[in-house]
């Protein structure tokens, strides 16, 4: 009897851990919070997003980098944008502006890691961009926006989850860059 309950624990083990080595792309929707306002007042801006992360996958579903890299679909950058723009349209921004008024965000960091417990795995995702309002040569205002989800986890994540997860520090940042009132003050200048 205990070999039988060894050899059924053996084969849950290895059923769970088989989702750690399949291929999963996250989708990314980000859900907008920005206020409805008229603080941009027409006003022409460009929007320029910049893919500045150090790899291009977010890191590997399962513990200490073992497992199948998680990656993005679709073009990060383009839907940084996307999101960007229409959080600045919906505060009465032209996005299609010159240079010489800018907003520039850098996205520098997408990072998805399952570290090691004792009884389970802490999940850590972050997201970081860089706003950078540009008038002309000169960059009177920057701030880095934060995205963070913390999980204390016993198996490895399957898709939903980790596109719920991710979606969610990715709108954390976008909506706190959308909310920062001296960015858009700088912008509507």
């Amino acid at each position: 009897m205990p070999q039988f309950k060894t050899t059924v624990v053996a084969i849950a083990a290895i059923a769970l851990s088989g989702c750690a080595f399949q291929k999963q792309a996250i989708r990314l929707e980000p859900k907008l919070e920005a206020p409805q306002s008229t603080i941009g007042s027409g006003k022409l801006t460009m929007v320029n997003v910049a893919d500045e992360r150090p790899r291009s996958t977010l890191g590997t579903r399962g513990v200490a980098g073992i497992g199948e890299q998680l990656t993005v679909e679709g073009d990060l950058r383009k839907i940084i944008e996307n999101s960007v723009t229409q959080g600045l349209q919906q505060q009465g921004f032209a996005t299609d502006g010159p240079m010489e008024n800018q907003l520039r965000v850098e996205i520098r960091n997408l990072d998805y890691v399952v570290n090691s417990g004792f009884w389970a795995g802490k999940l850590n995702i972050e997201f970081l961009l860089k706003g950078i309002c540009i008038k002309g040569n000169a960059r009177p205002y920057e701030q880095m926006y934060r995205g963070e989800y913390r999980k204390n986890v016993q198996v490895v994540q399957g898709a939903a989850s980790n596109n719920l997860f991710v979606n969610d520090v990715v709108s954390q940042a976008i909506n706190s860059l959308l909310k920062d009132e001296k960015l858009m003050r700088c912008l509507a200048e």
